[in-house]
């Protein structure tokens, strides 16, 4: 087994002194890497090394978060440390079998997407509007039943059909929730982004 990537990138950062990591930091609110999303000045700040890594795993995945600190840091002109970073993930690669690092990664995936979706269940409730939009795509991916979705239909306000969103999601577990994650990735950004949340768009 190789060394895990968030070790991995911890101990690139540890690397930058104080002043060079408040830069790299810097880039990561900037659109950096295409189809990567911009992390928020509020999810960075006053984050210590080992938080960006926490957060960076958790918007872009191991992938996503080599890619994007060795950009980073070829942008800032340490190319030495961006190659020794390409290296060792390579090393890691090999001696990690690759279904096992897409299990990994799918779980990750599913579980920073369920976890948002349950922690800001009052606020999604009282402020997503364009509710049919989000129920017909989850509907579309089959993570709501025909009769929830007929109950969703019905109710008279954003709030209600909210509430019985969530509940029609109850049954499909983590996998239910975190669709709706991407599908208000996808068509509720700013709010996510408001409450939190980050990912890959």
């Amino acid at each position: 087994m190789g060394t895990p990537v968030p070790q991995r990138l911890l101990a690139t950062l540890e690397k930058l002194d104080k002043a060079t990591f408040q830069t790299f930091q810097w880039h990561l609110m900037q659109e950096t890497l295409e189809g990567f999303t911009p992390m928020s000045i509020a999810n960075l700040e006053d984050a210590k090394r080992q938080d960006t890594v926490t957060k960076m795993v958790q918007a872009y995945m191991n992938e996503g978060a080599v890619k994007i600190t060795r950009k980073i840091l070829e942008v800032m002109g340490m190319f030495a440390l961006a190659d020794k970073l390409k290296t060792d993930s390579e090393k890691g690669q090999a001696a990690t079998p690759q279904s096992s690092q897409v299990q990994s990664s799918d779980m990750e995936t599913k579980q920073y997407g369920a976890q948002f979706v349950d922690d800001n269940r009052e606020n999604l409730v009282k402020r997503v509007t364009m509710v049919m939009p989000i129920v017909d795509s989850l509907y579309q991916k089959k993570m709501i039943h025909d009769e929830d979705y007929s109950e969703i239909t019905a109710a008279q306000t954003s709030n209600a059909k909210m509430r019985k969103l969530y509940a029609a999601l109850i049954p499909g577990g983590k996998v239910a929730k975190s669709a709706f994650y991407q599908v208000l990735l996808e068509q509720q950004s700013l709010l996510v982004e408001e409450l939190g949340g980050i990912g890959q768009k």
